[in-house]
């Protein structure tokens, strides 16, 4: 596989440079990024290898651009659409319906 998140050993993407004494959240948000897909992942409406095949899918574009919690939470968007627990709309616009679907144990 030689994807956007598969850079180990490619050219042009500069040295690692370690963060010393890295916290390991930078901001609230990216907390909150990790509990809500964790809480989302214990619905169980996907196997876990799906979490980590939404990351691994997004495009270049995305995945280049986007901060290590973003990728979680971009994942994490794409699975709550493709599985109907909310709508492209209701992304966009931030705002729920009034009666969320349940899932079901015939979703994973």
């Amino acid at each position: 596989m030689n994807g956007p998140h598969d850079l180990g050993g490619q050219m042009g993407f500069g040295p690692v440079a370690p963060e010393q004494d890295e916290p390991q959240y930078h901001a609230a948000w990216e907390a909150r990024a990790m509990g809500v897909t964790l809480a989302c992942g214990a619905l169980g409406c996907w196997p876990l290898d799906e979490g980590r095949f939404a990351r691994e899918s997004l495009h270049p574009a995305i995945y280049y651009n986007a901060t290590y919690y973003e990728i979680w939470i971009r994942a994490l968007e794409s699975l709550l659409v493709k599985y109907g627990l909310v709508s492209a709309g209701e992304l966009a616009s931030g705002r729920g319906r009034s009666r969320p679907r349940a899932p079901s144990a015939t979703d994973a």
